[in-house]
C-alpha cells in the first residue's frame, strides 16, 4: 500500500482551500458523511473518473472500526482537556494518529478504485461521484446538503 500518492497529496491541498474545511466538518457532523469519501469522490471526479459502487468496502470498514473508534476516543480526551491541561498532550497525539489512520484509509481507496476513466476532469463527474456516494449512505439529497457541499463546488475552479 502507498500511503503517499495522488488522493493524499490532493486531499492535504483540497482541504486547505477556502470553505473546505467547515464544508466538510458539517457533512460529516450533520450528515454523517465521511470526509474521506467526499473528498474521494471530488478527487476522482478532478482525474476525469467515476467512481464504482462497493470500490471502498475495506476502506470503509477501516473507517469505521479504525478511525472512527479513534475519533471517539479524542473526542473523550477533548472534553476531559478543558477541565485538565495534562490531557492536552494526549490529545494532540491522538490527533496525530487520528490524521495516520486517516492517511491509510485514503491509500485503500487509492489502491482499491476501480475507475471508468473519462477524457477529462470535471464538474458533472464530480457531482455524479457525491450523489453516488451519499446515495449509498442513504442520506437523502436535501437542501441543507446541498448548501453544505456549496464550498467544495467553489473550490473545484481551482482543480479543474
Amino acid at each position: 500500500m502507498q500511503l503517499k500518492n495522488d488522493l493524499w497529496d490532493f486531499a492535504l491541498n483540497f482541504y486547505q482551500q477556502p470553505g473546505i474545511e467547515s464544508a466538510c466538518l458539517l457533512l460529516q457532523d450533520q450528515f454523517g458523511l465521511s470526509i474521506n469519501r467526499v473528498i474521494y469522490a471530488v478527487w476522482c471526479g478532478c482525474q476525469g473518473e467515476k467512481t464504482e459502487v462497493g470500490a471502498s468496502d475495506d476502506a470503509d470498514q477501516w473507517q469505521l472500526e479504525v478511525t472512527g473508534a479513534l475519533r471517539d476516543i479524542r473526542f473523550r480526551v477533548r472534553e476531559q482537556k478543558a477541565d485538565c491541561g495534562a490531557f492536552a498532550e494526549c490529545y494532540d497525539k491522538l490527533k496525530q494518529a487520528e490524521l495516520a489512520c486517516e492517511q491509510v484509509e485514503l491509500a485503500m481507496l487509492y489502491q482499491q478504485k476501480k475507475l471508468y476513466m473519462q477524457p477529462k476532469g470535471s464538474r458533472y463527474l464530480v457531482q455524479i461521484n457525491l450523489e453516488q456516494y451519499i446515495a449509498e449512505v442513504n442520506v437523502e439529497l436535501s437542501p441543507e446538503l446541498e448548501l453544505a457541499i456549496g464550498p467544495i463546488f467553489s473550490a473545484l475552479n481551482h482543480y479543474l
